[in-house]
């Protein structure tokens, strides 16, 4: 009976599954390791799309939270805005289909250092800082800006 390390058993799966890319496959197994144990995230599952060319993994932030798709992108590799629709495309179904709840394609930029970052895609531009102001609230900012002699920067809420 051979005694391999529990480690190098997820590793060599990865390899297993059909991508040729060594890079690839380490940021995936970095990947699987930090949302397993820096994140605790549920059903972490690693995969491989022979259609995309692609590694990737899922998982659940709760055991009852939508399954979310993570891309592990090596540090050192770009990744094209036509690469991340496909990926958005093919592995992140739409709002109407019969998922339960949003899922959604978040972006694993893996540092040799092992440090992961995680990035969240979406299909549309967000506001960063709340709800917009409306136009009246706006115009006021301004006249008030203006009366005071003041420059023009408005307050974002």
């Amino acid at each position: 009976m051979e005694n391999i390390n529990p480690a190098f058993k997820i590793l060599n799966e990865i390899r297993q599954l059909g991508c040729t890319d060594e890079a690839l496959c380490a940021a995936t197994y970095r990947t699987y390791l930090h949302l397993c144990e820096d994140r605790s995230m549920w059903d972490v599952q690693y995969n491989y799309s022979s259609q995309l060319n692609t590694l990737y993994l899922t998982a659940r932030k709760q055991q009852d939270s939508p399954e979310d798709v993570y891309i592990p992108v090596p540090s050192f590799d770009s990744i094209p805005l036509e690469r991340i629709e496909k990926l958005q495309a093919e592995l992140v179904p739409p709002p109407d289909s019969n998922q339960n709840g949003s899922r959604s394609l978040v972006l694993a930029v893996c540092d040799p250092s092992s440090t992961v970052l995680l990035y969240r895609m979406s299909n549309a531009i967000k506001p960063v800082f709340g709800k917009p102001l409306s136009r009246n609230k706006m115009l006021k900012q301004r006249a008030a800006a203006r009366a005071g002699g003041g420059d023009e920067t408005m307050e974002v809420q």
